[in-house]
């Protein structure tokens, strides 16, 4: 779909398809446009609320993502440890050299797990304070575009606006509106927000 302009300043831009051979009917292109805003607005509304009861369930996985951080951690000093102390049994002749391969395998490879599970953790708990960042400014800049979008003059500064926060729109429409009662409102958007 693209913008169609009319040269004519009494004729609003329409939504149409540059295919001749679509089935998709235009639009007028201020009533597809007020119909994405609503929609940002509701959308706006619901994650406001979504938000404010996952920050709190987010709050409270990071709580334990940390707790779960500690709790390795301290897990792993406690291998590195025994290894040291293995190697000071092996010196004192506690362990022979069969006893001390074994056991240090076996410690060697707790670490290596223990690692590997911090490592996990780490990740994890940078993947939720990204997603916690991003959704805390989602909310003002979500404010801004639907402030601003109306006050931009040109289709490209729109554009661009949209483009901040939308991956892509699509729009079907299959009734043309060309009767007085017909709904000029009667076609379907699926928005893909970036979030």
């Amino acid at each position: 779909m693209q913008r169609r302009p009319y040269t004519k300043a009494d004729k609003p831009s329409t939504l149409i398809c540059s295919n001749p051979k679509c089935d998709n009917v235009s639009s007028k292109l201020y009533i597809v446009e007020n119909k994405i805003i609503e929609a940002l607005k509701i959308w706006l509304e619901n994650y406001k609320v979504d938000y404010e009861i996952k920050d709190n369930s987010n709050t409270e996985n990071n709580k334990l993502i940390e707790k779960s951080i500690a709790t390795t951690k301290k897990e792993l000093e406690k291998e590195n440890a025994k290894l040291d102390k293995i190697y000071d049994f092996l010196e004192n002749g506690i362990y022979s050299k069969d006893e001390f391969i074994s056991r240090s395998k076996t410690i060697k490879d707790n670490i290596v797990n223990l690692e590997n599970k911090l490592k996990e953790y780490n990740s994890l708990l940078q993947k939720t304070t990204e997603i916690q960042n991003e959704k805390e400014t989602m909310i003002p800049k979500l404010e801004n575009i639907i402030d601003l979008y109306n006050k931009l003059e040109t289709a490209e500064d729109k554009n661009i606006l949209l483009k901040s926060i939308i991956t892509k729109v699509t729009y079907l429409k299959t009734e043309k509106a060309i009767k007085k009662d017909a709904n000029p409102t009667n076609f379907e958007l699926h928005i893909y927000p970036k979030i």
